[in-house]
């Protein structure tokens, strides 16, 4: 399990590690990152956390979801569509 700060707020934590995750290429373009219960147990938080780590991760353009589907981390061309 990853050891959190449990001092400030753990949904922007868990978002900056899956961001630099995706940034450092563990999780690649196209890539669907790991479902929720698997990041639940994986940072030892809560699935309302998680949730909120992904919307902060989709609104800022560097995931997107699929309902029913997952989360797959966007290419640079489609976060660059976003910046324009």
């Amino acid at each position: 399990m990853i050891e959190l700060d449990r001092s400030r707020p753990l949904w922007p934590q868990v978002a900056a590690i899956i961001r630099e995750r995706i940034e450092k290429g563990e999780y690649a373009a196209g890539e669907r990152i790991p479902p929720v219960l698997a990041l639940v147990d994986e940072f030892g938080v809560t699935q309302v956390t998680v949730r909120k780590a992904i919307k902060a991760l989709r609104d800022d353009h560097w995931i997107r979801t699929e309902i029913g589907m997952g989360s797959y981390v966007l290419t640079a061309e489609e976060r660059e569509a976003f910046s324009e």
